[in-house]
Protein backbone atom coordinates (compact mmCIF):
# COMPACT_ATOMS: atom_id res chain seq x y z
CA UNK A 1 0.00 0.00 0.00
CA UNK A 2 1.05 3.73 -0.30
CA UNK A 3 3.15 5.46 2.15
CA UNK A 4 2.13 6.06 5.80
CA UNK A 5 0.71 9.58 5.86
CA UNK A 6 3.49 10.22 9.13
CA UNK A 7 6.17 9.65 6.83
CA UNK A 8 4.44 12.39 3.65
CA UNK A 9 1.99 9.63 2.16
CA UNK A 10 -1.81 10.45 1.59
CA UNK A 11 -4.34 10.41 4.21
CA UNK A 12 -6.65 7.31 4.34
CA UNK A 13 -9.76 9.37 5.36
CA UNK A 14 -10.46 12.54 3.90
CA UNK A 15 -10.28 15.99 5.99
CA UNK A 16 -14.22 16.27 5.98
CA UNK A 17 -15.42 12.59 6.23
CA UNK A 18 -18.38 13.36 7.59
CA UNK A 19 -17.70 12.38 10.90
CA UNK A 20 -20.89 13.44 13.53
CA UNK A 21 -19.98 14.87 16.70
CA UNK A 22 -21.29 13.98 19.96
CA UNK A 23 -23.41 14.18 22.02
CA UNK A 24 -26.33 14.70 19.02
CA UNK A 25 -28.83 17.54 20.14
CA UNK A 26 -32.24 17.42 18.20
CA UNK A 27 -35.43 19.52 18.12
CA UNK A 28 -37.56 17.18 20.29
CA UNK A 29 -34.51 17.17 22.33
CA UNK A 30 -34.52 21.23 22.59
CA UNK A 31 -38.63 21.25 22.58
CA UNK A 32 -38.23 18.76 25.96
CA UNK A 33 -36.26 21.44 27.76
CA UNK A 34 -38.59 23.96 27.25
CA UNK A 35 -41.41 22.12 28.32
CA UNK A 36 -39.98 21.90 31.71
CA UNK A 37 -39.27 25.88 31.23
CA UNK A 38 -43.40 26.09 30.79
CA UNK A 39 -44.36 23.91 33.66
CA UNK A 40 -42.13 26.12 35.76
CA UNK A 41 -40.95 22.91 37.85
CA UNK A 42 -36.87 23.04 38.07
CA UNK A 43 -35.98 20.91 40.55
CA UNK A 44 -36.92 17.38 41.89
CA UNK A 45 -37.16 14.79 44.58
CA UNK A 46 -37.34 11.62 44.94
CA UNK A 47 -40.51 9.55 43.54
CA UNK A 48 -41.19 8.81 47.03
CA UNK A 49 -41.81 11.99 48.54
CA UNK A 50 -44.70 12.41 46.48
CA UNK A 51 -43.55 15.87 45.71
CA UNK A 52 -44.02 17.26 42.13
CA UNK A 53 -41.31 16.26 39.80
CA UNK A 54 -43.04 14.60 36.80
CA UNK A 55 -39.94 14.65 34.49
CA UNK A 56 -37.45 13.00 37.07
CA UNK A 57 -40.72 10.67 38.00
CA UNK A 58 -41.24 9.50 34.32
CA UNK A 59 -37.47 9.40 33.51
CA UNK A 60 -36.70 6.84 36.35
CA UNK A 61 -39.78 4.45 35.41
CA UNK A 62 -39.09 4.68 31.40
CA UNK A 63 -35.25 3.71 32.47
CA UNK A 64 -36.20 0.85 34.66
CA UNK A 65 -38.50 -0.35 31.44
CA UNK A 66 -35.61 0.18 29.27
CA UNK A 67 -33.12 -2.35 31.31
CA UNK A 68 -36.45 -4.50 32.30
CA UNK A 69 -35.54 -3.82 36.28
CA UNK A 70 -37.69 -3.18 38.76
CA UNK A 71 -36.55 0.28 39.96
CA UNK A 72 -34.46 3.27 39.38
CA UNK A 73 -33.26 6.27 41.37
CA UNK A 74 -32.00 9.03 39.16
CA UNK A 75 -29.24 11.06 40.72
CA UNK A 76 -26.34 13.71 39.72
CA UNK A 77 -23.75 11.08 38.68
CA UNK A 78 -22.50 7.84 37.85
CA UNK A 79 -19.98 8.20 41.01
CA UNK A 80 -23.63 8.98 42.90
CA UNK A 81 -25.20 5.87 41.72
CA UNK A 82 -22.21 3.02 42.68
CA UNK A 83 -21.97 5.01 45.80
CA UNK A 84 -25.80 4.76 46.68
CA UNK A 85 -25.48 1.15 45.34
CA UNK A 86 -22.86 0.34 47.96
CA UNK A 87 -24.39 1.79 50.79
CA UNK A 88 -28.09 1.11 50.54
CA UNK A 89 -26.98 -2.81 49.98
CA UNK A 90 -25.21 -2.79 53.33
CA UNK A 91 -21.58 -2.08 53.03
CA UNK A 92 -20.09 -0.15 55.65
CA UNK A 93 -16.85 1.67 56.53
CA UNK A 94 -14.27 -0.99 57.11
CA UNK A 95 -15.50 -3.21 54.77
CA UNK A 96 -13.33 -4.88 52.06
CA UNK A 97 -14.51 -4.58 48.55
CA UNK A 98 -13.12 -6.61 45.39
CA UNK A 99 -13.54 -4.84 42.39
CA UNK A 100 -11.75 -4.37 39.09
CA UNK A 101 -8.16 -3.13 38.39
CA UNK A 102 -9.10 -1.55 35.03
CA UNK A 103 -12.06 0.77 35.62
CA UNK A 104 -12.86 4.43 35.57
CA UNK A 105 -11.43 5.94 39.01
CA UNK A 106 -15.08 6.39 40.29
CA UNK A 107 -15.20 2.73 40.82
CA UNK A 108 -13.10 2.97 43.50
CA UNK A 109 -13.88 5.99 44.55
CA UNK A 110 -17.21 4.83 45.29
CA UNK A 111 -15.98 2.11 47.59
CA UNK A 112 -13.89 4.95 49.59
CA UNK A 113 -16.88 7.18 50.09
CA UNK A 114 -18.51 4.54 51.15
CA UNK A 115 -15.77 4.18 54.10
CA UNK A 116 -14.79 0.57 52.54
CA UNK A 117 -11.68 -0.60 50.85
CA UNK A 118 -10.98 -1.26 47.38
CA UNK A 119 -9.03 -4.82 46.91
CA UNK A 120 -8.22 -5.05 43.09
CA UNK A 121 -8.60 -7.99 40.77
CA UNK A 122 -6.61 -8.20 37.35
CA UNK A 123 -8.96 -8.93 34.05
CA UNK A 124 -9.22 -11.66 32.42
CA UNK A 125 -6.97 -11.48 28.89
CA UNK A 126 -9.83 -11.59 26.37
CA UNK A 127 -12.73 -9.22 27.52
CA UNK A 128 -10.96 -6.73 29.80
CA UNK A 129 -13.59 -7.51 32.80
CA UNK A 130 -12.75 -8.94 36.15
CA UNK A 131 -11.50 -12.03 36.25
CA UNK A 132 -13.66 -14.56 37.81
CA UNK A 133 -11.01 -17.14 38.89
CA UNK A 134 -8.62 -14.57 40.87
CA UNK A 135 -11.26 -13.04 42.64
CA UNK A 136 -10.97 -16.15 45.21
CA UNK A 137 -7.79 -15.03 45.95
CA UNK A 138 -8.76 -11.80 47.34
CA UNK A 139 -11.52 -13.14 49.50
CA UNK A 140 -10.69 -12.57 53.36
CA UNK A 141 -12.56 -12.19 56.54
CA UNK A 142 -12.88 -8.55 55.80
CA UNK A 143 -14.48 -8.74 52.13
CA UNK A 144 -18.22 -7.94 52.34
CA UNK A 145 -19.20 -7.81 48.66
CA UNK A 146 -17.79 -7.65 45.04
CA UNK A 147 -18.47 -4.46 42.63
CA UNK A 148 -17.90 -5.93 39.36
CA UNK A 149 -17.70 -3.63 36.31
CA UNK A 150 -19.49 -4.17 32.56
CA UNK A 151 -16.08 -2.59 30.74
CA UNK A 152 -16.46 -1.11 27.35
CA UNK A 153 -20.10 -2.08 27.23
CA UNK A 154 -19.33 -5.81 27.98
CA UNK A 155 -21.22 -7.30 30.87
CA UNK A 156 -18.66 -9.02 33.07
CA UNK A 157 -19.10 -12.85 33.66
CA UNK A 158 -21.88 -13.28 35.74
CA UNK A 159 -22.60 -16.71 35.94
CA UNK A 160 -19.16 -17.48 37.26
CA UNK A 161 -19.11 -14.24 39.52
CA UNK A 162 -22.41 -14.59 40.99
CA UNK A 163 -21.76 -18.58 41.92
CA UNK A 164 -18.35 -17.43 43.66
CA UNK A 165 -20.37 -14.72 45.47
CA UNK A 166 -23.27 -17.20 46.51
CA UNK A 167 -20.57 -19.74 47.68
CA UNK A 168 -18.90 -16.77 49.94
CA UNK A 169 -22.21 -15.48 51.06
CA UNK A 170 -20.67 -11.83 49.40
CA UNK A 171 -23.20 -8.90 48.35
CA UNK A 172 -22.83 -8.21 44.53
CA UNK A 173 -23.18 -4.81 43.03
CA UNK A 174 -23.00 -3.93 39.25
CA UNK A 175 -20.61 -1.26 37.85
CA UNK A 176 -22.92 -0.43 34.91
CA UNK A 177 -21.68 2.57 33.78
CA UNK A 178 -20.46 2.25 30.82
CA UNK A 179 -23.20 -0.56 29.41
CA UNK A 180 -27.26 0.70 29.31
CA UNK A 181 -28.56 -1.71 27.04
CA UNK A 182 -26.09 -4.27 26.73
CA UNK A 183 -26.90 -7.75 27.84
CA UNK A 184 -25.50 -11.47 29.58
CA UNK A 185 -27.34 -14.32 28.23
CA UNK A 186 -30.55 -12.60 27.75
CA UNK A 187 -30.35 -10.81 30.56
CA UNK A 188 -29.99 -7.05 30.67
CA UNK A 189 -26.87 -5.30 32.34
CA UNK A 190 -28.07 -3.49 35.66
CA UNK A 191 -29.81 -6.43 37.10
CA UNK A 192 -27.20 -9.06 38.03
CA UNK A 193 -26.29 -7.59 41.85
CA UNK A 194 -28.61 -6.45 44.78
CA UNK A 195 -27.81 -2.91 42.77
CA UNK A 196 -26.20 -0.99 40.01
CA UNK A 197 -24.96 2.19 38.94
CA UNK A 198 -25.48 3.50 35.61
CA UNK A 199 -23.55 6.93 34.51
CA UNK A 200 -25.15 9.84 31.51
CA UNK A 201 -22.57 11.53 31.12
CA UNK A 202 -21.84 13.49 28.03
CA UNK A 203 -19.26 10.46 26.66
CA UNK A 204 -21.81 7.79 26.94
CA UNK A 205 -23.94 5.83 24.77
CA UNK A 206 -26.54 7.72 27.00
CA UNK A 207 -25.54 11.05 26.72
CA UNK A 208 -27.15 13.95 29.06
CA UNK A 209 -24.13 16.11 30.38
CA UNK A 210 -24.36 14.56 33.60
CA UNK A 211 -26.43 12.02 36.11
CA UNK A 212 -27.03 8.60 36.70
CA UNK A 213 -28.80 6.24 38.28
CA UNK A 214 -29.35 3.87 40.83
CA UNK A 215 -31.52 0.55 40.08
CA UNK A 216 -32.03 -2.29 41.88
CA UNK A 217 -34.97 -5.08 41.96
CA UNK A 218 -35.26 -4.38 45.99
CA UNK A 219 -38.07 -2.53 47.44
CA UNK A 220 -35.82 -2.21 50.55
CA UNK A 221 -32.66 -1.37 48.78
CA UNK A 222 -35.30 1.21 46.74
CA UNK A 223 -36.14 3.03 49.97
CA UNK A 224 -32.89 3.02 51.64
CA UNK A 225 -31.47 4.76 48.45
CA UNK A 226 -34.22 7.36 48.30
CA UNK A 227 -33.06 8.20 51.62
CA UNK A 228 -29.35 8.69 50.65
CA UNK A 229 -30.61 11.05 47.84
CA UNK A 230 -32.04 13.21 49.64
CA UNK A 231 -29.78 14.51 52.73
CA UNK A 232 -32.24 12.24 54.45
CA UNK A 233 -35.41 14.64 54.31
CA UNK A 234 -38.14 13.26 56.04
CA UNK A 235 -39.93 10.81 53.68
CA UNK A 236 -44.31 9.56 54.31
CA UNK A 237 -44.22 7.80 57.84
CA UNK A 238 -45.38 4.72 55.85
CA UNK A 239 -42.51 4.51 53.80
CA UNK A 240 -39.78 1.72 54.55
CA UNK A 241 -36.86 4.37 54.44
CA UNK A 242 -37.90 6.02 58.06
CA UNK A 243 -36.63 3.25 59.80
CA UNK A 244 -32.97 4.13 58.24
CA UNK A 245 -32.53 7.18 59.69
CA UNK A 246 -29.37 6.58 61.02
CA UNK A 247 -28.11 6.81 57.71
CA UNK A 248 -25.69 9.41 56.72
CA UNK A 249 -27.13 10.91 53.74
CA UNK A 250 -26.06 13.04 50.84
CA UNK A 251 -27.31 15.38 48.57
CA UNK A 252 -27.78 13.64 45.22
CA UNK A 253 -30.75 15.25 43.67
CA UNK A 254 -30.89 15.94 39.97
CA UNK A 255 -33.35 18.71 38.31
CA UNK A 256 -35.81 18.52 35.77
CA UNK A 257 -34.44 20.36 32.97
CA UNK A 258 -31.80 17.46 32.71
CA UNK A 259 -34.16 14.64 33.06
CA UNK A 260 -36.37 15.98 30.40
CA UNK A 261 -33.26 16.02 28.22
CA UNK A 262 -33.04 12.28 29.08
CA UNK A 263 -36.16 11.16 28.61
CA UNK A 264 -35.63 12.31 25.02
CA UNK A 265 -32.32 11.29 24.92
CA UNK A 266 -33.21 7.41 25.86
CA UNK A 267 -35.76 7.13 22.83
CA UNK A 268 -33.07 6.92 20.54
CA UNK A 269 -30.93 4.84 22.81
CA UNK A 270 -31.73 1.60 21.21
CA UNK A 271 -30.94 2.82 17.70
CA UNK A 272 -27.54 4.42 19.06
CA UNK A 273 -26.53 0.93 20.22
CA UNK A 274 -27.23 -0.88 17.10
CA UNK A 275 -25.42 1.88 15.37
CA UNK A 276 -22.39 1.24 17.59
CA UNK A 277 -23.11 -2.71 16.57
CA UNK A 278 -23.18 -2.39 13.30
CA UNK A 279 -19.55 -0.14 13.36
CA UNK A 280 -18.39 -2.83 15.30
CA UNK A 281 -19.18 -5.26 12.70
CA UNK A 282 -17.73 -2.71 9.94
CA UNK A 283 -14.34 -2.89 11.48
CA UNK A 284 -14.36 -6.08 12.69
CA UNK A 285 -14.57 -6.60 8.57
CA UNK A 286 -11.67 -5.62 8.45
CA UNK A 287 -9.89 -6.76 11.29
CA UNK A 288 -10.08 -9.98 10.38
CA UNK A 289 -8.37 -9.92 7.31
CA UNK A 290 -4.96 -7.68 9.09
CA UNK A 291 -2.34 -9.63 10.46
CA UNK A 292 -1.47 -7.53 14.03
CA UNK A 293 -4.56 -6.12 14.88
CA UNK A 294 -7.75 -7.75 17.20
CA UNK A 295 -10.66 -6.56 17.83
CA UNK A 296 -12.69 -6.76 21.27
CA UNK A 297 -13.24 -10.25 22.25
CA UNK A 298 -17.49 -10.84 22.54
CA UNK A 299 -18.25 -14.02 24.06
CA UNK A 300 -21.54 -15.76 23.12
CA UNK A 301 -24.69 -14.67 24.49
CA UNK A 302 -23.16 -11.25 25.00
CA UNK A 303 -24.47 -8.20 23.67
CA UNK A 304 -21.77 -5.09 23.98
CA UNK A 305 -22.84 -1.43 23.29
CA UNK A 306 -18.81 -0.85 22.29
CA UNK A 307 -18.70 2.42 24.74
CA UNK A 308 -15.07 1.32 24.06
CA UNK A 309 -13.82 -0.12 20.88
CA UNK A 310 -10.85 -1.73 22.18
CA UNK A 311 -7.72 -2.88 19.55
CA UNK A 312 -5.34 -4.92 20.55
CA UNK A 313 -1.72 -5.03 18.70
CA UNK A 314 -0.01 -8.62 18.01
CA UNK A 315 3.72 -7.33 17.54
CA UNK A 316 4.67 -10.43 16.26
CA UNK A 317 2.62 -10.70 13.12
CA UNK A 318 3.89 -7.06 12.24
CA UNK A 319 6.92 -6.16 9.92
CA UNK A 320 8.44 -4.22 12.85
CA UNK A 321 11.28 -4.33 15.74
CA UNK A 322 8.64 -2.09 17.98
CA UNK A 323 7.05 -3.44 21.28
CA UNK A 324 4.43 -2.66 23.72
CA UNK A 325 3.81 1.45 24.21
CA UNK A 326 6.93 2.02 21.67
CA UNK A 327 4.55 0.35 19.39
CA UNK A 328 1.35 1.29 20.86
CA UNK A 329 2.56 5.18 20.28
CA UNK A 330 3.75 4.65 16.91
CA UNK A 331 0.71 2.48 15.72
CA UNK A 332 -1.86 5.74 17.48
CA UNK A 333 0.60 8.71 15.88
CA UNK A 334 0.24 6.85 12.12
CA UNK A 335 -3.41 6.72 12.76
CA UNK A 336 -3.79 10.22 13.60
CA UNK A 337 -1.82 11.53 10.71
CA UNK A 338 -4.29 9.56 8.56
CA UNK A 339 -7.23 10.98 9.73
CA UNK A 340 -8.42 8.32 12.34
CA UNK A 341 -9.30 9.55 16.18
CA UNK A 342 -8.16 7.01 18.18
CA UNK A 343 -7.79 7.16 22.61
CA UNK A 344 -5.92 5.68 25.23
CA UNK A 345 -8.63 5.59 27.91
CA UNK A 346 -6.10 4.92 30.67
CA UNK A 347 -2.53 3.82 30.95
CA UNK A 348 -2.25 1.59 34.24
CA UNK A 349 -3.83 -0.01 36.79
CA UNK A 350 -6.12 1.65 39.14
CA UNK A 351 -3.87 0.43 41.63
CA UNK A 352 -1.09 2.67 40.43
CA UNK A 353 -3.42 5.74 40.75
CA UNK A 354 -2.04 8.49 43.22
CA UNK A 355 -5.59 8.70 45.25
CA UNK A 356 -5.12 5.02 45.99
CA UNK A 357 -1.84 4.54 46.29
CA UNK A 358 -1.73 7.05 49.08
CA UNK A 359 -4.96 5.59 50.89
CA UNK A 360 -6.78 8.29 51.11
CA UNK A 361 -10.12 7.51 52.49
CA UNK A 362 -9.13 5.07 54.76
CA UNK A 363 -8.79 7.66 57.53
CA UNK A 364 -6.36 9.65 56.07
CA UNK A 365 -8.66 13.14 56.16
CA UNK A 366 -11.75 11.54 56.32
CA UNK A 367 -13.78 11.42 59.34
CA UNK A 368 -13.21 7.71 60.25
CA UNK A 369 -10.20 5.65 61.01
CA UNK A 370 -9.39 2.15 60.53
CA UNK A 371 -7.22 0.23 63.23
CA UNK A 372 -4.19 -0.48 61.79
CA UNK A 373 -5.89 -0.82 57.98
CA UNK A 374 -3.76 2.64 56.11
CA UNK A 375 -0.56 0.56 56.32
CA UNK A 376 -1.64 -2.77 56.12
CA UNK A 377 -2.69 -2.43 52.45
CA UNK A 378 -0.12 -2.27 49.24
CA UNK A 379 -1.00 -1.02 46.09
CA UNK A 380 1.26 -1.65 42.92
CA UNK A 381 0.46 -1.80 39.31
CA UNK A 382 3.08 -4.85 39.21
CA UNK A 383 0.43 -6.48 41.14
CA UNK A 384 -2.12 -6.84 37.74
CA UNK A 385 0.13 -7.75 34.89
CA UNK A 386 -2.55 -8.37 32.42
CA UNK A 387 -3.99 -5.07 32.89
CA UNK A 388 -0.79 -3.66 32.32
CA UNK A 389 0.02 -5.88 29.07
CA UNK A 390 -3.11 -4.82 28.03
CA UNK A 391 -2.28 -1.19 28.54
CA UNK A 392 1.29 -1.68 26.85
CA UNK A 393 -0.72 -3.49 23.54
CA UNK A 394 -3.83 -1.67 22.68
CA UNK A 395 -6.09 1.06 21.88
CA UNK A 396 -9.55 2.23 21.48
CA UNK A 397 -11.06 3.10 17.98
CA UNK A 398 -12.45 6.72 17.82
CA UNK A 399 -12.62 9.09 20.91
CA UNK A 400 -15.38 11.21 23.30
CA UNK A 401 -15.83 13.60 20.76
CA UNK A 402 -16.56 11.56 17.75
CA UNK A 403 -17.24 8.01 19.13
CA UNK A 404 -18.55 4.50 17.52
CA UNK A 405 -21.99 4.77 18.08
CA UNK A 406 -22.40 8.21 16.49
CA UNK A 407 -20.38 7.58 12.84
CA UNK A 408 -21.89 6.68 9.71
CA UNK A 409 -20.87 3.98 7.90
CA UNK A 410 -18.38 5.99 5.03
CA UNK A 411 -16.29 6.57 8.12
CA UNK A 412 -15.83 3.33 9.66
CA UNK A 413 -15.09 1.91 6.54
CA UNK A 414 -12.20 4.86 6.26
CA UNK A 415 -10.78 3.54 9.67
CA UNK A 416 -11.04 0.81 8.48
CA UNK A 417 -9.24 0.91 5.61
CA UNK A 418 -6.63 3.15 7.78
CA UNK A 419 -6.07 0.54 9.61
CA UNK A 420 -5.06 -1.88 7.17
CA UNK A 421 -2.52 0.17 5.86
CA UNK A 422 -0.66 0.90 8.71
CA UNK A 423 -0.61 -2.74 9.72
CA UNK A 424 0.36 -3.38 6.54
CA UNK A 425 3.67 -0.64 6.79
CA UNK A 426 4.39 -1.52 10.44
CA UNK A 427 8.16 -1.48 8.53
CA UNK A 428 7.69 2.59 8.67
CA UNK A 429 7.03 2.98 12.63
CA UNK A 430 10.54 2.04 13.42
CA UNK A 431 11.63 5.06 11.56
CA UNK A 432 8.92 7.74 12.15
CA UNK A 433 9.54 10.34 14.88
CA UNK A 434 6.62 9.84 17.26
CA UNK A 435 5.17 12.70 19.51
CA UNK A 436 4.20 10.66 23.50
CA UNK A 437 0.83 10.13 23.73
CA UNK A 438 -1.24 11.59 27.44
CA UNK A 439 -3.21 9.59 29.48
CA UNK A 440 -7.00 9.82 27.82
CA UNK A 441 -9.78 8.66 30.51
Amino acid sequence: MSQLALNGGARSVPAQPGKIAWPIVTPEDKAAVQRVLDRGVLWAMTTLTGLNCPEQDALEREFAEFLGVPYALAVNGGTAGLHMALVAAGVEAGDEVITSAFSFLATPAAILHAGAIPVFVDVDPRTWNIDPQRIAEKITPRTRAILAVDIHGLCADWDAILELARRHNLLVLEDACQAPGASYRGCPAGSFGRAAGFSVNGTKNFAVGEGGFMVTSDAEILARGAWLKQVGETLPADNPAMRQQHLLAWNYRVQEMPCAFARSQLRRLAAVNQTARRNAAIVDGYLRETPGLRGPYIPDGCVSVYHKYRITLVPEELDTPLRGVELRDAFMAALGAEGVDVDLWGTAPLAAHPMIRARHGFGHGFPWRLAGAPESYTYRAEDYPVTLEMFANSFCLTNDEFPIYAQPEPVMHAYGRALQKVAQNARELAQAKVAAWQTAT
